[in-house]
């Protein structure tokens, strides 16, 4: 299986509607897509593929917000999982990750 496709599912995930899918979103759905687009960077990062090759396959109908919250996700997913590399000896799993991610948004969206 292309490792693309987890990238491209995540981005699919949105609801399907021309205005800002990330504005619309309620806090678990919006919490929820944000794990499961650093859970793709996992996988990238993973496999030794450098952020700057992480291509995306876009519909073509995302805001600007969109694509930025997008490439945000992933940028910190990298910075997080080479800091973690850095200091411990094994990866994560990529579950313990995802829940991690979505348990992190979830505080901060209740705070």
């Amino acid at each position: 299986m292309r490792k693309s496709f987890w990238l491209a599912g995540a981005l699919l995930i949105a609801p399907a509607a021309h205005a800002d899918r990330i504005a619309q979103m309620d806090p678990k759905a919006l919490c929820g897509y944000t794990a499961q687009v650093k859970l793709a960077a996992y996988h990238f990062f993973e496999q030794g593929k450098p952020r700057e090759q992480v291509s995306i396959e876009w519909r073509g109908d995302e805001t600007p917000d969109e694509i930025n919250f997008v490439n945000d996700a992933l940028t910190q997913a990298y910075a997080w999982l080479a800091s973690w590399k850095q200091s411990s000896n094994e990866m994560l799993p990529a579950t313990s990750f995802a829940d991690m991610v979505y348990q992190a948004c979830m505080r901060e969206k209740d705070s």
